[in-house]
């Protein structure tokens, strides 16, 4: 027993700085039914809803945020770590129109400082999503959205390092793998504050659907490892499941 008892406090002391380091920042994943709580424990989010809207919870376990539809929109935020030299965002989107207005924000980090502004935004611009960055002179990376399915699940990248930035689209089930739309020797920003929902200047909101949001302080985690995770939602009861319940309702009433 205490061979069993040493060998295991030594494992933990070994693992404990590797824990201490890891590069996942945040995790947010709705299926439990709290669009707040991070899965890693340290970036709590708070909603920000002035207005009539309200960030929900769909059956599927995404979180449902209701763009400027309703009256000064809503959306999660939480003060991050600060400045960043590598860092990637992914998250899955899914949406009804990829043409909502302008300045529609995704995910945004605000950081309105005396040295220097290092705010930027993942936004669709009139069809247009994009990355837009105060450090860069506004926009650095764009594609053309409006042919993107709607009501179909995307995935979302936006990695940073010291030699630039990449921005990856990619659909649901696209068997060529991750989609890169480009890439910029411009510095974005870093990671001041994680909003979800509004661009830098809380006045654009995109109606959207969101899951599995993922937030590293390094640019090490595969694009094409995320992308295989998938939106990670609640899973549809099957027809099998649904029939055996049908048939122990059925069994219980005929006991009674």
């Amino acid at each position: 027993m205490k061979l069993t008892h040493s060998f295991s406090l030594g494992i933990a002391v070994f693992l404990a700085p590797i824990s201490a380091s890891a590069a996942l920042l945040a995790h947010y994943d709705f299926t439990d039914g709290d669009i707040l709580d991070d899965e890693q424990g340290n970036y709590a989010l708070t909603e920000v809803a002035p207005g009539t809207g309200n960030v929900g919870i769909n059956p599927d376990g995404s979180a449902s945020f209701p763009g400027n539809g309703a009256a000064n929109g809503a959306h999660l935020e939480v003060v991050g770590p600060g400045g960043s030299a590598n860092f990637t965002v992914s998250l899955w989107v899914r949406t009804d129109s990829w043409s909502q207005g302008g300045f529609q924000g995704i995910f945004s980090n605000l950081n309105a400082s005396t040295a220097g502004n290092f705010s930027w935004q993942i936004d669709v611009n009139s069809g247009t999503l994009r990355v837009v960055s105060a450090t860069a002179n506004f926009e650095i990376i764009s594609t053309d959205a409006t042919g993107f399915a709607t009501d179909t699940w995307h995935h979302i990248v936006l990695r940073k390092t010291p030699a630039g930035t990449e921005l990856f689209a990619t659909e649901l089930g696209d068997v060529g793998g991750p989609n890169s739309l480009g890439t910029n020797d411009d510095n974005p920003g870093g990671l001041q504050n994680f909003r979800l929902g509004t661009n830098r200047n809380t006045d654009s909101f995109f109606r959207m659907d969101m899951s599995n949001v993922k937030i590293y302080d390094d640019a090490d985690t595969p694009i094409a490892t995320l992308f295989a995770e998938g939106p990670q939602l609640v899973p549809e009861p099957s027809s099998t499941a649904l029939l055996g319940l049908g048939v122990l309702g059925f069994v219980l009433r005929r006991r009674r």
